[in-house]
């Protein structure tokens, strides 16, 4: 794995947050209920969609961002939200020379693992949340166009490769070198080459895979409409849900986790895109598939990512409706952020990469739920969204517990600089082993007067914003 420093990457601000403290009629208007979403009200952040703030998440949310307007190329993207919607910070993968941002999951030592695209082959990206730097990257020179990648644990990576040549899961090390493959043109009696698309040009689309354990890897084949769990070791699909174009189970469908259900049984939840919904499946005794919840409605239009929260909400990345959303099991937007151009994963701080909730049967919410209480932006709304993620100035993060000396008073660290225990996360008490137990806090520059974007009342703001991650520069199109 190559290691180098970013050094055109700056820290962006993350500044419109917990304005109650500092702006009493702001407090106001976040005191009026849960239809006035609160870091929208004061004009300062229009990515804001609805809020409940009795039922707001407790921690941030992390975004990608694909980076596609129709025909257009857009910034791609990794944004962190903090839980009334207020922005953390935006990496731009753009501005690093990256084509498209696609799967991202937090790594055991805090760090972020991203994969990317890069002059026609995937680019692993290792970021640092606290700084918004990318820290190292992997140039996976033989794969195309890798949606996902996972960590396996000693050193071992797994991604997919839906390259017009290669259509294969792979598992790769440290250093790159693929040390185990599965090529779905080695078991054409599954998966023929007068099916899925074009063979040879985007065939199986294998966008997804997610280790399940017991050595067992679950991959979503796009473009035949299944989701199928490989066994490492033998090679041998173990099971299959859905067939091709069979469109009432699943049609091109994104991002499948595994839940494990009551008595062990095996659960499916899906982002069935091109059938814009959610849907829940659980393997029957007979080996069967039964639907058990599904969500649509509402707006949703080809969802990529479905994550089941351990408070048995599902965390909802609908891609052309161009936002992520928290939907109770009976439907009701609890939660929402938009997200151009085009959001591809959202991941919540503090929870499993994936799916760790329970299922709809042990929450007792079973059946087709219409989706409600979300709110669809215009083309003009979304487009102030997205000057707004690309063109924030820059603030500097430091850890959250020594922001706040004796008697309230700011503390050490919120005048310190990157290198000294400040920005860049020195060696201050609070650490944990892994980097993951500390809480990251905005403070304006000392140069900076006014936030493009946010204005001087959100930047007194930022003194109390929690963040966890930080931003790189504004966004530029690729020649």
């Amino acid at each position: 794995m190559s290691r180098r420093r970013t050094g055109g990457l700056a820290l962006l601000a993350a500044l419109a947050l917990v304005l109650a403290a500092v702006a009493p009629a702001v407090g106001a208007a976040a005191a009026g209920g849960p239809d006035v979403p609160a870091a929208q009200s004061d004009g300062l952040n229009p990515c804001v969609g609805t809020i409940d703030e009795e039922r707001r998440p407790d921690t941030t949310t992390l975004v990608s961002i694909q980076g596609a307007r129709a025909g257009d190329k857009t910034a791609a993207l990794l944004v962190g939200f903090a839980p009334n919607g207020s922005v953390h910070g935006v990496h731009n993968d753009t501005a690093d020379g990256r084509w498209w941002s696609y799967d991202v999951d937090p790594l055991p030592n805090g760090e972020l693992l991203m994969a990317t695209t890069q002059d026609r082959h995937t680019v692993i990206e290792r970021i640092d949340p606290a700084t918004g730097e990318t820290t190292s990257t992997t140039d996976l020179e033989n794969v195309e166009d890798a949606h996902d990648v996972d960590y396996l644990g000693d050193g071992e990576f797994v991604t997919v490769d839906k390259g017009d040549e290669r259509n294969r899961v792979v598992i790769f090390d440290d250093s790159g070198e693929i040390v185990w493959q599965w090529r779905f043109d080695e078991h054409t009696d599954r998966f023929p080459e007068d099916g899925g698309g074009p063979y040879g040009k985007d065939w199986t689309h294998v966008n997804d895979v997610d280790p399940i354990g017991n050595d067992t890897l679950l991959v979503s084949v796009r473009n035949f409409d299944q989701v199928i769990a490989i066994d490492r070791d033998t090679k041998e699909i173990e099971w299959t849900l859905g067939e091709d174009d069979d469109y009432g189970i699943l049609n091109e469908q994104h991002n499948p986790d595994f839940i494990e259900g009551e008595d062990g049984r095996t659960t499916v939840i899906v982002a069935d895109s091109e059938n814009d919904r959610v849907v829940e499946y659980s393997r029957t005794a007979d080996d069967e598939w039964e639907r058990t919840w599904s969500l649509s409605g509402g707006g949703l239009h080809e969802p990529r990512d479905a994550d089941r929260l351990p408070n048995g909400n599902t965390l909802v990345t609908d891609r052309r409706g161009h936002r992520v959303l928290e939907v109770t099991p009976r439907g009701e937007v609890v939660w929402e952020v938009y997200t151009p151009w085009q959001p591809y994963d959202a991941e919540r701080v503090g929870t499993d990469p994936g799916s760790e909730g329970p299922t709809m049967r042990q929450v007792g919410a079973e059946g087709d739920r219409t989706m409600t209480g979300g709110t669809i932006f215009d083309t003009e709304e979304i487009e102030s969204c997205y000057a707004h993620l690309t063109g924030v100035e820059r603030d500097r993060l430091v850890p959250e517990d020594e922001l706040w000396g004796d008697g309230g008073e700011l503390g050490d660290a919120a005048t310190a600089t990157p290198g000294d225990g400040g920005a860049e996360g020195g060696s201050g008490d609070g650490d944990a082993d892994d980097g993951t137990d500390r809480v990251w806090t905005t403070v304006p520059d000392e140069s900076t007067v006014e936030t493009p974007g946010f204005g001087v009342p959100a930047a007194v703001a930022g003194l109390v914003a929690a963040a966890a991650l930080a931003v790189a520069l504004v966004a530029r199109r690729r020649e």
